[in-house]
């Protein structure tokens, strides 16, 4: 951290406006040149122009880019505060401070991207973060990781929870998530103690991903950072508090994201220091408001500066990582399910036949209509759908037709967006036709089901005390020869016919003939049935 004997003496906001002034928006008068802003707290007012030029920045960047800068700016305010509270002094001067303050930065951002790369499982999907990035930076940094990550974290885990099923889960010692589906909570409380310095860091991200009928949602977090003197009371505690809501389009996409912070700074050696209290909103890409609200103790105009930045671009960065988290949940389906249904069909049709497929999208939440437009896509086989990719007011009606074939297939995917989320659904048609189900029959009754009328095929029969079983070779769709073996009352019986198919699906007639022996004398003569076949699966035929 050889940056912080330079930076030190600065303020942040200072550092930021050099750092990032060459891409900052240009004058009306001056081509070229960039815009001039002066400090961004005059006389205990918020400049809010100057700051909006910071948020505006700090918005145009990459989320690794944005951990990054955060990452330094926060370690010159921290690593300020140490030397302000006299933890510095405490630890025996500049040298041991930085070494110490080195080593929990260390300690405390990798503590953060481990909770990050640990899988929440909660159901059996699990998630793990990308842990790249930025491993320095003090406790509040740690604290906004957290916050981000564990966002993604515990909504990607809980997606495929079930209707009103509640779930918990301790991914490590120092951190515990629960929920449902409509909301869920991470804490952290995690302990960091080394180089004569206890440092205490507590998180709590709450994020109800599933907006209600409005399409507005809600996320929190709030970050707690305590750094002392081992066994002393001298350091430094910082608090932001963040309350986040969004909106949803009509389309389930992510409009916009609101928020309102507080964050809050105190030095103390001995337990006596100074104290910094400021609070804002951001609404969508525009500070709103920004106010140093109490500030005691000694003067200290940079940290007073550094605190109303600092509290604005890290709202920035959580409200928007938040926002893209909770999206990805109303996304999954987790908050809308697709009623879907066909008739006739869909199995079974009639080759060429219609169906029409009513699509109902309804909130998981409170199970109530939740309008939007869902689309039908015919995503496999034949034949067609109408209309196919394009949206119909929810809830929706499409017509499927079949291909104009037998043993043919179809998918319909269907998807609908509102307010509420994504709901996605499928389904499944064909003309396949079913096996054949034998009944009937004269003086035996035939039972049995046929799969294929071109493939040999056997059905049982049942006379007046004795079995019979009829064994067919067809020779086409339509008939073929056949033979009967039977027994019953001591005797057997055996013969040979053939036979005729008549009629139309789903309902045929089998006609045979055939001449037989018993085993008794004179026990020869001719013999006929008939018999129904009516085939299985044959809706719309």
């Amino acid at each position: 951290m050889s940056h912080l004997g330079l930076a030190r003496p600065l303020s942040l906001a200072m550092v930021a406006a050099l750092a990032l002034g060459a891409c900052g928006p240009k004058s009306s008068g001056t081509e070229g040149k960039p815009a001039k802003y002066g400090p961004v707290v005059v006389d205990g007012i918020v400049d809010l122009p100057a700051l909006q030029h910071l948020v505006d920045t700090e918005r145009a960047r990459s989320h690794e880019q944005q951990e990054a800068e955060l990452a330094r700016l926060d370690d010159i305010l921290e690593r300020k505060l140490w030397t302000d509270s006299g933890l510095e002094s405490a630890l025996g001067g500049p040298a041991a401070a930085d070494a110490a303050f080195a080593a929990h930065g260390k300690a405390l951002t990798n503590k953060a991207r481990a909770i990050g790369e640990q899988p929440i499982v909660i159901t059996p999907a699990a998630y793990v973060a990308n842990p790249s990035g930025p491993t320095i930076g003090q406790g509040m940094f740690g604290g906004i990781l957290v916050a981000t990550l564990g966002a993604d974290g515990i909504v990607s885990a809980s997606n495929d929870l079930k209707d009103g099923e509640r779930a918990s889960a301790d991914p490590t010692r120092e951190t515990k998530v629960s929920g449902s589906l409509e909301h869920m909570d991470l804490a952290i409380d995690a302990t960091h103690e080394s180089g004569g310095v206890t440092t205490k860091l507590t998180v709590k991200v709450g994020v109800s991903p599933c907006p209600d009928a409005s399409g507005r949602f809600e996320a929190s977090a709030k970050v707690d950072i305590a750094v002392t003197k081992t066994g002393g009371s001298t350091g430094q505690k910082g608090t932001l508090d963040i309350a986040i809501t969004g909106q949803v389009d009509d389309d389930a996409k992510l409009e916009s994201t609101d928020a309102e912070y507080r964050m809050q700074w105190a030095d103390f050696a001995n337990s006596k220091g100074s104290f910094v209290d400021v609070s804002g909103a951001i609404g969508g890409a525009k500070a709103r408001s920004a106010t140093l609200d109490r500030s005691g103790g000694k003067q200290n105009t940079s940290l007073y500066v550094d605190a109303v930045t600092l509290a604005a671009l890290y709202t920035v960065v959580v409200k928007s990582q938040v926002g893209e988290a909770a999206e990805k949940g109303w996304q999954s389906g987790r908050c809308v399910i697709l009623k879907s249904s066909a008739s006739p069909g869909p199995k079974g049709m009639k080759p060429g036949a219609s169906s029409t497929i009513n699509a109902a999208p309804r909130s998981r939440i409170d199970g109530r209509p939740v309008g939007g437009s869902v689309k039908a896509t015919l995503t496999a086989g034949g034949a067609s759908v109408k209309p196919d990719g394009s949206k119909v007011k929810a809830d929706a009606t499409f017509t499927y037709t079949a291909p104009n074939a037998p043993d043919k297939s179809g998918t319909v995917s269907l998807e609908a967006r509102s307010r509420r989320g994504v709901a996605k659904a499928s389904i499944d048609f064909n003309t396949k036709r079913g096996a054949y189900v034998a009944s009937g029959g004269n003086a035996v009754k035939v039972s049995g089901t046929v799969a294929d009328l071109t493939a040999p095929f056997s059905l049982p029969g049942q006379g007046k005390g004795f079995t019979v079983v009829y064994s067919y070779t067809p020779t086409s769709s339509t008939g073929g020869t056949y033979t009967y073996t039977g027994s019953g009352g001591g005797v057997s019986m055996a013969g040979s016919g053939t036979y005729q198919i008549t009629g139309s699906d789903p309902v045929l007639t089998l006609k045979q003939n055939a001449h037989g022996c018993v085993n008794l004398p004179g026990g020869c003569s001719s013999t006929a049935n008939v018999i129904t076949l009516t085939r299985t699966g044959t809706e719309g035929y």
